[in-house]
């Protein structure tokens, strides 16, 4: 294992997502991962301080020694960005320690990559309502920041708009449950249903971003709306 391998497994991060339908925290000490998870979309603000103490205990971890925090910066539900957002800068602020933030999209790529190790270039659609996609199309790079170079920056658009990408995609994320008649015309790639960002792929993201030299100042850490003229 390399140095900054090493390092990257040492580090101790707590983080949360909330950016969609699924609601979670997990953690993350030396090998250990911990996360708890549900899918309740009006259940965030309930759930989410449970379950980073939930988590916390099951890595056996107090507050005070973590090393950072993380979270899911968006596009997703501009609600549940505020709320998780909150929260995590909530935490960094009062513990002294640095925040991150984590694209949903890269989030998504992350957790695909995991679970198939082999897909190492994601088209990645979250459903924005209003007959929209939040999108971006990323590729496995372990040189390019948070270990994800994009093909396609994350922007907003009617599922029709979404451009051609690399034929040896895979698409992930709730814009393919709901639009994938749409989506495939332009491209014609295998999808895979049913999946929202995680905490536990927020915090493998994190732990390479630290790696890499990212400060993770919480003043800088900002939640991503790409749309910003609505609210809900």
């Amino acid at each position: 294992m390399s140095e900054s391998a090493q390092a990257a497994s040492s580090v101790r991060v707590l983080a949360v997502d909330t950016a969609t339908e699924a609601c979670s925290a997990a953690c993350f000490s030396g090998g250990k991962l911990v996360q708890q998870d549900a899918l309740d979309p009006q259940g965030h603000s309930r759930l989410l301080l449970g379950m980073i103490e939930a988590v916390l205990v099951q890595a056996q971890l107090t507050r005070g020694s973590l090393d950072a925090v993380a979270y899911d910066a968006g596009p997703g539900s501009f609600t549940g960005i505020r709320i998780g957002a909150g929260v995590a800068q909530g935490l960094a602020l009062g513990l002294d320690k640095p925040l991150l933030s984590v694209s949903s999209l890269m989030a998504l790529a992350e957790g695909e990559h995991a679970a198939h190790p082999e897909h190492s270039r994601v088209l990645v659609t979250i459903d924005a309502r209003m007959d929209q996609v939040y999108w971006g199309c990323l590729e496995r790079d372990d040189n390019a920041m948070g270990g994800w170079r994009w093909f396609e920056s994350p922007r907003v658009s009617d599922p029709v708009q979404v451009k051609d990408c690399p034929e040896d995609c895979v698409g992930v994320g709730s814009g393919w449950d709901r639009y994938a008649g749409v989506l495939t015309q332009k491209n014609p790639i295998p999808w895979q249903a049913g999946c929202f960002p995680m905490a536990r792929d927020v915090a493998t993201i994190a732990r390479r971003l630290l790696a890499q030299g990212a400060v993770g100042a919480w003043q800088e850490a900002m939640p991503v709306y790409v749309r910003d003229d609505v609210t809900g």
